[in-house]
């Protein structure tokens, strides 16, 4: 599904601000996988999610979706088959839009499908049944701009956009640490079911050390551009946050922020 092989990523090469982001990274995701990504700031957790998305053009390396090689495809050319939902609820989605319009743009992006042709009315009774699995009763309010709607209500609608259309690929850039505790236990519970509803493959970054033990199959830890750990199966599911602690003590010159130690 998803092959990562050495794949380096360094910004303002052979500069005095010369970073080192990715170093020979190697990393495969079969379908359905759902992977958790921890680590430092700095890690390479975001770099990696935008080497993926082609945001990013890698230096070395190859990224295949599918079997093909999209090394070298630009963003707009991969959105076809990766989706993404950002930290900041207001990215994923246009505020001057009103809510099928943006779930209109969602069935459009990488289909070459025109807006006013994607707001029909069959649509409107699929986004109503869409909309209605968020449990915010948003299914009633497809007229509503979006920038009307709460950060919570904001990102949910990200989530489902990302979704329900399907993507081979889910990226997942903390997107729940923008919001309270009652909105982020919500869109991680949405998102564990639109993932399995719709057998997705999903890469999710997050500091939170018992989201990334309680979602997804597998976890990896990164620090310094490198996977330094990884768990799948029953060995995630015997992890605790104390395990991922220790494992971050261990590793030299790591900096645990207060974002980092949140377990809960």
């Amino acid at each position: 599904m998803l092959q990562i092989t050495e794949v380096g990523k360094t910004f303002h090469p052979l500069t005095v601000n010369e970073r080192v982001a990715l170093r020979g990274v190697n990393l495969h995701l079969d379908e359905g996988d759902f992977v958790t990504i921890i680590g430092s700031n700095g890690a390479g957790k975001s770099t990696l999610l935008n080497v993926v998305a082609g945001r990013h053009m890698i230096d070395q390396g190859s990224v295949v979706i599918d079997g093909e090689d999209v090394s070298k495809q630009p963003e707009y050319k991969r959105a076809r088959n990766v989706s993404r939902v950002f930290q900041d609820p207001m990215a994923g989605t246009a505020p001057h839009l009103t809510i099928e319009e943006n779930l209109a743009i969602a069935v459009a992006r990488g289909r070459g499908g025109g807006l006013r042709r994607a707001v029909t009315h069959a649509r409107r009774e699929i986004f109503r049944t869409e909309l209605k699995t968020l449990e915010l009763g948003l299914e009633h309010r497809l007229t509503t701009l979006v920038g009307m709607l709460s950060g919570g209500q904001r990102q949910a609608l990200s989530l489902l956009m990302a979704t329900f259309v399907e993507p081979r690929i889910l990226l997942l850039d903390e997107h729940t640490a923008a919001l309270d505790p009652s909105r982020a236990e919500l869109i991680s519970r949405l998102t564990t079911e639109a993932v399995a509803r719709h057998r997705l493959t999903a890469l999710m970054v997050t500091h939170n050390m018992n989201q990334a033990l309680s979602m997804g199959n597998r976890l990896i830890m990164m620090h310094d551009g490198e996977i330094v750990l990884e768990a799948v199966g029953e060995h995630k599911k015997s992890l605790t946050a104390q395990h991922l602690l220790d494992e971050f003590s261990k590793i030299k010159g790591a900096q645990l922020t207060d974002r980092t130690l949140l377990q809960g």
